[in-house]
């Protein structure tokens, strides 16, 4: 490089690194009067791995990516089993409100037939019909709603206690004062506080199915992804095998890194 130059000029620094050449800087001259510089080049000696290096990098990678699979593979299964076992427990928890819905529906329904027939022997003990045949007619009203109509828990209860109301009436307004009357009428009370309870019991129930049937779908959902995700390690791992054995076998003599099974990178993201 000589100094004191007079008409432009570029000067460019290169670096060499491995295999590829990039430009480091450039520095330019014009007719002013610069400080001289000289063209500085340096070589980055570029590291050449023999088959022996390559062989180890390829199974390290191999292990490694088993290790992280098998390991993920063991955590995964437990959740798995464990949100089973609790999806199976919800599901017969599920079933049994269901049945037990159904059971004191028709639990309600049997005690007021119940009721109603005891009712009717109570009229075959009064001798005085006509006295009570109001009494009677709003009673047998009241029932057929009880076993019939859709009512609320408050409407219910009000007709429980209408049909109680009713019975007093009726065994005040004939004076038979006859034991079996009292017994009858006492067994009637004993029935409607019956259906009274199973309908509070009901009542109590009827919210728990759909919650119990939310929590089943998210459980069974988080299964069905937990097998997904299983089953993608399961294929990962057993190629990742497959290639590990063969480059295990691989001799450096004669043998060539672009022969072997290939696992694309991309997919061990997911």
């Amino acid at each position: 490089m000589t100094h004191g130059v007079n008409s432009i000029g570029l000067v460019f620094f290169w670096k060499k690194i491995y295999s590829g050449i990039t430009i480091s800087g450039f520095k330019l001259y014009g007719e002013t009067t610069l400080p001289d510089t000289e063209t500085e080049v340096t070589n980055t000696p570029v590291t050449l791995l023999d088959d022996n290096e390559l062989l180890s990098i390829v199974i390290e990678k191999h292990n490694r990516f088993m290790g992280e699979y098998n390991s993920e593979l063991k955590d995964l299964q437990e959740k798995m089993n464990s949100g089973r076992s609790e999806y199976n427990r919800v599901s017969k928890e599920l079933e049994a409100l269901e049945t037990r819905i159904v059971v004191l529906k028709e639990k309600r329904h049997q005690l007021y037939y119940q009721a109603g027939k005891l009712r009717l022997r109570l009229l075959e003990t009064i001798s005085d019909k006509e006295k009570t045949q109001h009494l009677e007619s709003e009673m047998g009203n009241i029932e057929n709603k009880l076993q019939n109509a859709n009512l609320s828990s408050s409407e219910e209860c009000g007709y429980i206690d209408s049909i109680r109301s009713l019975l007093k009436e009726m065994i005040e307004t004939v004076h038979d004062n006859d034991m079996v009357q009292q017994a009858t009428v006492s067994s009637i009370h004993d029935i409607l506080e019956t259906a009274k309870a199973a309908r509070s019991e009901l009542d109590e129930m009827l919210n728990a199915p759909d919650e119990h049937r939310k929590e089943s779908i998210t459980l069974k959902q988080e299964v069905e992804d937990q097998e997904a995700r299983l089953a993608w390690l399961a294929r990962r791992t057993a190629l990742h095998k497959e290639a590990l054995g063969y480059w295990e076998n691989v001799g450096p003599v004669g043998s060539t890194m672009i022969d072997g099974p290939g696992i694309s990178e991309g997919e061990e993201q997911q």
